[in-house]
C-alpha cells in the first residue's frame, strides 16, 4: 500500500514539474505565446521623454506616425512631409533607418526632424498598456506611441 502512494506523490510531482517548465518555454507545441506586433499598425507618436527632463510632444499626434511592414520597410508621416525607410527587430531590439522623406517646408514650430532624429536613434522597443515605447540609444530617452 505505502508503495503506491509513493509512486502517486512522484507521479504528481513529475506532473507538476513538468507543467511547470512547459509555461516558461517560449514556444509550447508549435505556438508562440501570445505577443504584441509592431508591424500592420499605424502608431502615432504622443511624446518623447528625454533623459534631460525635456520633452517633445506634438501638437497633433497623428501628424507624426510610424507604420512598420512585415516585409521590413516602414512608412512615415513627420508633420508636412511624408517618408519612408527599413527597419529589423530581433528580439526587442530595433533599429530603424528613414531613408527619404518628401522635402515640403514645415511651420517654424515644426517637430518633424527631431520626430526622424529620434527614430533613428531607436535602439529597443516594448509594449505596456497597449502602448508602443521607442528606447533610444546611449540611454537619451523614450518615445511613446499609441494606435
Amino acid at each position: 500500500m505505502q508503495n503506491h502512494n509513493l509512486i502517486r506523490f512522484f507521479a504528481v510531482l513529475f506532473l507538476v514539474a513538468s507543467c511547470s517548465i512547459l509555461t516558461q518555454l517560449p514556444i509550447w507545441a508549435g505556438v508562440m505565446p501570445d505577443a504584441e506586433d509592431i508591424t500592420d499598425v499605424v502608431w502615432k507618436w504622443q511624446e518623447t521623454r528625454y533623459n534631460n527632463d525635456q520633452n517633445a510632444v506634438p501638437p497633433d499626434p497623428s501628424g507624426y506616425t510610424i507604420a512598420f511592414n512585415p516585409d521590413g520597410t516602414l512608412n512615415i508621416r513627420a508633420d508636412c512631409n511624408r517618408g519612408g525607410g527599413k527597419y529589423s527587430n530581433k528580439g526587442k531590439s530595433l533599429r530603424i533607418e528613414v531613408t527619404h522623406t518628401t522635402r515640403a517646408m514645415c511651420p517654424p514650430d515644426s517637430l518633424e526632424q527631431t520626430f526622424i532624429k529620434d527614430l533613428n536613434a531607436a535602439e529597443i522597443y516594448f509594449f505596456k498598456d497597449g502602448n508602443l515605447y521607442l528606447d533610444l540609444k546611449y540611454d537619451t530617452g523614450t518615445m511613446k506611441f499609441d494606435r
